[in-house]
């Protein structure tokens, strides 16, 4: 309001002393001078204002400071009790089972079964999941979904040519949409044929140095079935290598054929019929190439 006022002021006298100068230059003079001054005392008021202000919102800042400092210590006050109490709660816990353990009379081996009656059938210790071999074998996770189911037909996914495969549902890869088709539909297994890749008008110049943006595509979706445990098999090819020809040999996915020593391992894990057409497949290739 001051500071208006002074404005105002500063504007009248400039003006008016501007007129009576006509008449009485001395007089407008000293109108215009006052003027002047009103005007320098209007941005001193401006200017005092203004600092009020920047005090009223330092204040108000450093309020707003404290106010989130102390409501940051009480979170960490409540934590640190909370994790005291938990730790009270555990050690507490703790005593309590090791007086049960110790406490005299407390059973410490199980009591022995009963005798089976005359009547009753003879155990039969080989069947259930005790009976399961330990198998770590590549394509078990494959042979799992056979046994589960033993007459749907498997989803393959990858880049292959269906000639010489038993009944199956495929969904061949397209650029730019493998890792997503992944995600849409998680496929029982996916198989990469080299020579497919050679053959295909898309995927064609993934070995190529152009098609370094494919190789990588291909890559990712390989390492998706990795972090998903879905099993990936790599067919050879008998073509020359090329720029990137060891990028999928030196991924994740299993190349064929398998040799009698890796199948030997599988001892108890059945191969599917899927699998099978695979490995003669692969191993075809690979007694033509020799």
């Amino acid at each position: 309001m001051t500071t208006r006022i002074a404005a105002a002021a500063a504007a009248l006298l400039f003006v008016l002393g501007a007129v009576v100068q006509i008449w009485s230059p001395r007089l407008g003079l000293t109108l215009m001078l006052l003027g002047i001054l009103a005007a320098v005392a209007s941005v001193l008021f401006l200017q005092r204002a203004i600092q009020k202000r920047l005090m009223k919102h330092e204040r108000f800042l450093v309020k707003l400071q404290q106010s989130v400092t102390t409501g940051t210590k009480k979170v960490e006050r409540l934590v640190t009790a909370g994790n005291a109490t938990a730790s009270k709660h555990s050690a507490s816990l703790e005593r309590q089972v090791k007086l049960l353990a110790e406490r005299p009379g407390a059973p410490t081996v199980p009591a022995a079964q009963p005798a089976a009656s005359a009547s009753s059938p003879p155990s039969r210790t080989g069947i259930g999941r005790a009976s399961t071999p330990d198998v770590t074998n590549p394509f078990t996770d494959e042979s799992l979904h056979s046994m589960l189911a033993p007459n749907r037909a498997q989803k393959i996914a990858g880049i292959f040519t269906t000639d010489h495969l038993p009944d199956h549902e495929p969904s061949q890869w397209i650029p730019g949409d493998v890792v997503s088709s992944l995600e849409r539909s998680t496929p029982d297994l996916i198989v990469v044929d080299e020579g497919a890749i050679r053959d295909s008008a898309v995927w064609s110049s993934a070995y190529s140095a152009v098609g370094t943006a494919l190789m990588r595509e291909l890559l990712d979706g390989l390492t998706w079935a990795q972090d998903h445990r879905v099993p990936v098999y790599l067919l050879p090819s008998t073509l020359s290598p090329d720029v990137h020809s060891s990028a999928l040999r030196g991924s994740s996915a299993v190349l064929l054929p398998l040799d009698t020593e890796a199948l030997d391992a599988a001892a108890g894990a059945p191969q599917t019929p899927l699998f099978q057409s695979l490995q003669e497949l692969a191993a075809a290739r690979t007694e033509g190439a020799a």
